[in-house]
C-alpha cells in the first residue's frame, strides 16, 4: 500500500513548510534516508528524507507551495502501484520529525488538497505574497527583480521579500509576462494578497489592480503546475548582473565565503543549487573567490548651523516580530527579579591561566558552565510551562543571547554542564558566527530552559532581561569591575560581577530562584567546584 511522506515538523514552532525543490521525480527509486525534497522553514532550508523504500508514486505539493505539518506531500510505494483516491491520512501533530523538542499540542488543520489556482479573471494570474514563516503575517517587497513587460518563466525569481528572519525570493509559478505590479518596493503586503499579475500567452495586462484583501490565514497559495523535469533552454546564470541561486545555496555560499557569481549553476535557468556549492567546495578554496565586502556607508555632515530633521528608518520584519513577541511576553509572563553580586577574582584567574596556555576562554564561557552546573543541581529551576503542563528537563542546555544585525537570537549549548570550558568556548564562538550569518539549524536555537544574556562587553554594570519563552528563566550579567567591598571588617577591592535572574513566577518561586542564585554564586566564586 502506498505510504504518504508527510511534511515534518522541523522546529517546535513550525506549523507549515514551503516545498522549495523536489530532489526526486515521480518514478524515481527512493531508499529510507534518501533526501527527497528541500523544505523552507521560518529559519532555514532543510531536506526531507524518505522513511520507506520504494518508488516515488505521486507528488502532492508542488515546488513553491506550502503544506501544513503532518499533511502528505507525496506518496511512496511499489512500482506500478496506484495511490488510492482519498488515501489522505489525518494530519497528526506529531509528524515524523527529527527534532528533540517536546511535542506540542499543535492544532493542525485538515491536510490541504492541491489548491486550485486562484481565479485570474481578466487581470491575469496573481502572484501572491507567500507565507514564509509561521509567524509571518505580512512581508515587505525589498525590490522587484523584473519590471512590467518583462517575460517570465516558471521558477524564475521575480521579487525579493523581507521576512522576519531573512530576505527570500519569490518565484513565478507560470510562464508569461509581468503585467502589473501592485505592491511597490519598500511596501508591505499581507500574506495571501496579490502583489503582481502575470499574463499568460495571449493574455492581457490588468487594467486595474484590485485592493489587496486582508489574508485571513496563511492560505494555500496557487498550486503550481507540475513542472517538467526537462530544463529550460540554457541561459546565463547572471542576468542584469544578478545571480540566480536557491536560498539554501545562498546560505551555504555565504557561510563558506564563496562568491556565487563564480559558481556554475546547474539548476533551471542556470540557477545555483546545493550541489553546485558542494562541487565548488570540493574543488578547493581557489574554485571560487571571496565575496566582496560591503562598503560602509559614509555619513554626510550636517550643514553648519542647521538642525537636521530626524530620519525615518523602516522597521525590519525581524524587528517587528521581536517587538510583537516581547510585548506579548512581558505582560503575559509574570516576571520576578533577583540580583546578587559575585566575586570573580578566582574565576578571572582561571581565565588568565587559560590565556597563558593559549586557550581562548571568556568570562561568558565560565558563566555558561556555572549556569549549567547550577541548573543540574537545581531541578526545580530546570522547567518550562507549556500549555497546562510543566516540563522538567533532564538536560542542562543553556542559550546564549547573540545580537545580530536585525535583532537577537539564542543558540543553545546543549549539555553545557558536561562540557569543558574550552569546548564551551569553541562551540559558543562557532554558534555565534553562524547566527550572525543566519545559518543556524532549528535544533541549534530551540529548546533549553535558561539563557545567558551578557552586556558586559558594552560596559553595562547591571540590567534585567526579558525571558525568552518557553524558557522559564534568563540570567543577565554585566561587566566584571573592581569595586570596594568590606571583608573581615576591612575595606578591600574585589572584581565584582552583578547577576540578575528573571524568573517565570508561574513555575518558579522566589525562594527557588534564590537557592539557584546562591549555588551559581558559589560556583563562580569557587570555580574549582565546576570540576566536581
Amino acid at each position: 500500500m502506498a505510504k504518504p511522506i508527510q511534511m515534518p515538523a522541523l522546529s517546535p514552532t513550525m506549523k507549515e513548510g514551503k516545498l522549495v525543490k523536489w530532489l526526486k521525480k515521480v518514478g524515481d527509486k527512493v531508499s529510507s534516508g534518501d533526501a527527497i525534497a528541500e523544505v523552507e522553514t521560518d529559519k532555514s532550508n532543510l531536506e526531507v528524507e524518505a522513511y520507506d523504500d520504494g518508488v516515488l508514486l505521486q507528488i502532492i505539493v508542488a515546488e513553491g507551495d506550502l503544506a501544513v505539518v503532518g499533511a502528505p506531500i507525496a506518496y511512496v510505494g511499489a512500482k506500478g502501484e496506484k495511490v488510492e483516491a482519498g488515501n489522505t491520512p489525518a494530519a497528526p501533530a506529531a509528524a515524523p520529525a527529527k527534532t528533540e523538542a517536546p511535542a506540542q499540542p499543535v492544532a493542525v488543520p485538515a491536510a490541504p488538497a492541491p489548491a486550485a489556482a486562484p481565479a485570474s479573471g481578466g487581470d491575469g494570474i496573481p502572484v501572491l505574497m507567500p507565507a514564509l514563516s509561521p509567524t509571518m503575517k505580512e512581508g515587505k517587497v525589498v525590490k522587484w527583480l523584473k519590471k512590467v513587460g518583462d517575460k517570465i518563466s516558471s521558477g524564475e525569481a521575480i521579487a525579493e521579500i523581507e521576512t522576519d528572519k531573512s530576505n527570500l525570493e519569490v518565484e513565478a509559478y507560470d510562464d508569461g509576462t509581468l503585467a502589473k505590479i501592485l505592491v511597490d518596493a519598500d511596501q508591505l503586503a499581507q500574506v495571501g494578497a496579490p502583489i503582481a499579475y502575470i499574463t499568460g500567452k495571449g493574455g492581457k495586462a490588468a487594467a486595474s489592480a484590485p485592493a489587496p484583501a486582508a489574508a485571513p490565514a496563511p492560505a494555500a497559495p496557487a498550486a503550481a503546475p507540475q513542472k517538467s523535469e526537462a530544463p529550460a533552454a540554457p541561459r546565463p546564470a547572471s542576468a542584469e548582473g544578478r545571480v540566480r541561486a536557491s536560498p539554501l545555496a545562498r546560505k551555504m555560499a555565504s557561510s563558506q565565503g564563496l562568491d556565487l557569481s563564480a559558481v556554475h549553476g546547474s539548476g533551471p535557468l542556470g540557477r545555483v543549487v546545493k550541489r553546485d556549492i558542494e562541487a565548488a567546495l570540493a574543488q578547493g578554496p581557489s574554485a571560487a573567490k571571496k565575496a566582496p565586502e560591503a562598503s560602509a556607508a559614509s555619513a554626510r555632515p550636517a550643514a553648519p548651523g542647521s538642525r537636521p530633521a530626524p530620519k525615518t528608518l523602516p522597521i525590519s520584519t525581524m524587528r517587528k516580530v521581536i517587538a510583537q513577541r516581547m510585548s506579548e511576553v512581558k505582560p503575559g509572563v509574570p516576571h520576578f527579579y533577583l540580583t546578587v553580586d559575585v566575586e570573580m577574582d578566582a574565576a578571572m584567574k582561571i581565565r588568565e591561566e587559560a590565556k597563558s596556555l593559549e586557550s581562548k576562554v571568556s568570562v561568558n564561557d565560565i558563566i555558561v558552565k556555572a549556569v549549567a552546573v547550577a541548573l543540574r543541581r537545581s531541578p526545580k529551576m530546570n522547567v518550562s510551562l507549556q500549555g497546562n503542563n510543566i516540563l522538567q528537563f533532564a538536560t542542562a542546555d543553556v542559550g546564549i543571547a547573540v545580537a545580530i544585525e536585525d535583532g537577537l537570537i539564542t543558540p543553545i549549548i546543549k549539555d553545557a554542564d558536561q562540557k569543558g570550558l574550552q569546548a564551551i568556548s569553541t562551540e559558543a564562538r562557532e554558534l555565534a558566527e553562524r547566527a550572525r550569518k543566519k545559518a543556524l539549524k532549528p535544533e541549534e536555537y530551540t529548546g533549553g530552559s535558561i539563557t545567558v544574556s551578557n552586556l558586559g562587553m558594552y560596559g553595562i554594570d547591571q540590567f534585567v532581561a526579558v525571558i525568552n519563552p518557553p524558557q522559564a528563566a534568563i540570567i543577565a550579567v554585566g561587566a566584571v569591575a573592581d569595586k570596594a567591598v568590606v571583608r573581615d571588617g576591612q575595606l578591600a577591592v574585589r572584581k565584582i560581577l552583578t547577576v540578575t535572574l528573571s524568573g517565570d513566577h508561574r513555575v518558579i518561586d522566589g525562594a527557588t530562584g534564590a537557592e539557584y542564585l546562591r549555588e551559581l554564586k558559589n560556583l563562580l566564586e569557587h570555580p574549582m567546584r565546576l570540576l566536581f
